[in-house]
């Protein structure tokens, strides 16, 4: 059995940081500062711990046939770690929404509805494009099914399998092409569709008729089809803390960068790894602590303030997107399955290092080419909604 050192994510880290560094020095695209900075530079490791997840999956499944998670809690704590701190990141900013009620700031629903379908579509369902356009591909451009149910298909993905995620035309590997990332947006949408719900029975505030109703709509629909995993929905819950916390200590103006909140950060960080998923509920109060540490002001020993570590996070839906189309097109298309698992693993080592860069530009590109333009687009829309 293979062992996966514990020292690549570090230099992966880096490589991505380097990286970013340049970029961010020379073309500025991160000028925004705003109140919760340190959760930007906190995306950056997010996505980045994503790709190095995969990176250790898609080695075992060369080795072994099988997708599963990394036999390393290391590893397999960068990739569900990561998406739980994802969940708690969405979850603080649409609570403290939901919050800032009580003090007269009224929530747009409609705005908010159409901002996500703006920030997160565009850059899936050409994801999705690519990926579709690899599945046939790989059926010698010939459909496997009835066009109907080729359609049918889909209808699945652009919908962000919301109900379904099946095999593309028949396509053993469908979900390896972008390494199954999907699987967390759905459980993103049902948050997001759940919000004027809570806004109702939580805060007593009654949104529109209409938002509540499509907010009935959609969660009957969400479970009739799925069966959510509750500790990811538990994600959710740490991450709705952190507003409340956020109130209470504000006022008490507590350095949470003094050495002993330093200390907890690292040593909450460190005891993750002692669990080899996030499901347990010991690991996710830990990762719960660390975020709400992070929200609360603490910036890592300033790293989280960084220019080039808020460019990753900046970048890094579409980091979570596109990693695994790069790492699938480069094993299969550049080296073969066959050819990639002759690769030792100092040899796997070194392809992932010098993939890294790749990664980073790939993500900026879809951040600059598709993200930011719909996302500018919105913003023009919101103004002439105010207007």
């Amino acid at each position: 059995m293979f062992t996966l050192t514990p020292i690549l994510p570090l230099v992966i880290f880096a490589v991505a940081f380097l990286c970013a560094h340049f970029i961010a020095k020379k073309y500025k695209i991160v000028e925004h500062t705003n109140r919760f900075e340190t959760i930007d530079g906190l995306r950056g490791f997010l996505g980045i711990g994503v790709f190095i997840h995969h990176t250790a999956v898609w080695y075992q499944y060369l080795h072994i046939g099988f997708w599963r998670p990394p036999q390393s809690n290391l590893y397999n704590q960068l990739g569900q770690t990561s998406v739980t701190l994802f969940f708690m990141i969405t979850a603080f900013l649409f609570f403290n929404k939901l919050k800032q009620q009580q003090e007269g700031k009224l929530i747009n629903w409609k705005a908010l509805f159409v901002s996500r379908i703006f920030r997160l579509s565009p850059l899936y369902l050409v994801s999705i494009f690519v990926l579709v356009i690899i599945v046939l591909n790989l059926s010698n451009w010939t459909l496997n099914i009835p066009a109907l149910s080729f359609i049918r298909q889909l209808a699945y993905w652009a919908s962000f399998t919301i109900t379904r995620n099946p095999l593309i035309n028949q396509c053993e590997l469908t979900h390896q092409i972008n390494a199954g990332v999907v699987w967390s947006l759905p459980y993103e949408w049902l948050f997001y569709l759940s919000l004027p719900m809570l806004s109702l029975l939580l805060f007593r505030k009654r949104p529109p008729l209409q938002f509540i109703g499509l907010s009935l709509l959609f969660l009957a629909i969400y479970f009739k089809y799925k069966n959510p995993s509750y500790h990811h929905l538990l994600s959710f819950v740490g991450g709705a803390i952190a507003p409340f916390l956020l109130a209470w200590f504000e006022p008490k103006k507590i350095n949470f960068n003094a050495w002993y909140f330093n200390a907890l950060l690292l040593i909450s960080l460190g005891s993750i790894l002692f669990f080899e998923d996030s499901s347990y509920l010991v690991c996710k109060l830990l990762i719960t602590i660390v975020f709400n540490l992070v929200v609360l002001g603490n910036n890592l020993f300033g790293l989280l303030k960084k220019p080039a570590l808020k460019l990753l996070g900046e970048i890094s839906y579409s980091t979570y997107l596109l990693h695994g189309i790069v790492l699938f097109t480069v094993l299969y298309y550049g080296f073969g399955f066959e050819n990639a698992k002759l690769l030792s693993l100092n040899q796997y080592y070194l392809i992932i290092l010098l993939l890294t860069p790749l990664v980073v530009l790939v993500s900026l590109l879809g951040y600059l080419g598709i993200e930011k333009p719909f996302m500018d687009l919105n913003k023009k829309w919101f103004r002439k909604e105010k207007n």
